[in-house]
C-alpha cells in the first residue's frame, strides 16, 4: 500500500476517520441551526448524494423566512 504523509496504514485510516468526523459534525451543527434533523448530515458521506442534499437544503424553506411570513400576515390582519 502507498504511504501518504509517511503514515502507516492504520494512521491513514485514523486520519481519514477524524476528518470524516469533523465534516459530519460541522454539517450537523449547521443543520441544527436551521432547524433540520442533524442525521441529514450523514448524506454528506455519499458521493453525488451530497450535492443533492446541499441543493435540497439551499432551496427548502428556511425557518426565519417562515416566521417573517407569519409575522407579516399577522400584522396585515390586525
Amino acid at each position: 500500500m502507498m504511504q501518504i504523509l509517511g503514515l502507516p496504514v492504520w494512521g491513514q485510516f485514523l486520519l481519514e476517520g477524524l476528518l470524516l468526523f469533523v465534516e459530519i459534525s460541522a454539517v450537523a451543527v449547521v443543520l441544527t441551526r436551521v432547524r433540520r434533523n442533524p442525521y441529514f448530515a450523514f448524506l454528506i458521506i455519499i458521493p453525488y448524494v451530497q450535492i443533492l442534499a446541499i441543493w435540497y437544503l439551499a432551496f427548502s424553506k428556511w425557518p426565519e423566512k417562515e416566521e417573517a411570513d407569519i409575522a407579516s400576515t399577522v400584522a396585515v390582519a390586525s
